[in-house]
């Protein structure tokens, strides 16, 4: 099978570089291998009209999507600044440390890609909500942008520059290290012992979706985790 890779959310073959990344990002909706990787696994668990979504930073490709699929009533699109996402006008705002009076038990697909690492409140809370707030056999799909060394934290006004240096981004307040998944993030939630997006899907599948063979496996910016209800480690007897 030769297909030529294409996005499968708007059916562009164009691909753009991403800063040190290459042919990555989709020239027609802006869509990356993470977006496409996301996509993939929603048409995996069957979202459909009915599906009750909550769609942190929503992308213009998945937005789409989702527009497409899903009743209105049903799909919650939200960010902390809903005005930067303008292909989305019904954009709610949303703060991730201030969860404390949304529904339990609401949606059936809580989804957000590289938005944890923003939220300037322990992380334990946002997961803790999120998992109160989907509903029993839901999908919680998360992507973290995961790199080398080891977890970091610092909520103090640190300029642009510092925290670029320490955790990736001029505007992160967290780093989600490799080298001990298991004492951050792994202590909140039930995560799996490694990550090979080939358990899921074919390798002709993922090249067709341009997602890099070197994002195929391990923990990476790209790698996409899946939580269910109850997958909150922390949990008062």
């Amino acid at each position: 099978m030769n297909e030529q890779p294409a996005c499968h959310l708007c059916g562009s073959d164009e691909f753009l570089d991403m800063r040190q990344r290459r042919n990555v990002r989709c020239a027609q909706c802006g869509s990356l291998e993470r977006t496409r990787l996301l996509h993939l696994y929603l048409e995996k668990i069957g979202v459909d009209e009915t599906t009750r979504v909550l769609h942190f930073a929503p992308e213009r490709g998945l937005y789409n999507y989702f527009k497409g699929k899903l009743n209105p009533a049903n799909y919650t699109p939200v960010d902390f600044m809903p005005s930067d996402f303008t292909h989305a006008p019904e954009c709610g705002f949303i703060d991730l440390c201030d969860l404390d009076e949304r529904e339990t038990d609401r949606f059936d697909v809580i989804l957000h890609s590289h938005v944890l690492e923003h939220s300037p409140c322990n992380i334990a809370y946002t997961l803790f909500h999120l998992d109160r707030m989907l509903a029993p056999g839901g999908h919680h799909f998360c992507v973290i942008p995961f790199m080398p060394g080891k977890w970091e934290e610092d909520f103090h006004d640190l300029t642009p520059d510092v925290r670029l240096s320490r955790f990736g981004q001029g505007d992160h307040m967290r780093r989600f290290g490799r080298e001990d998944l298991n004492s951050h993030l792994g202590k909140l939630m039930k995560m799996p012992e490694g990550y090979d997006a080939r358990d899921d899907f074919p390798e002709a599948v993922l090249r067709q979706h341009n997602v890099p063979e070197k994002e195929w496996a391990g923990f990476t910016g790209t790698t996409v985790l899946t939580f269910r209800k109850g997958d909150f480690l922390l949990k008062s007897n």
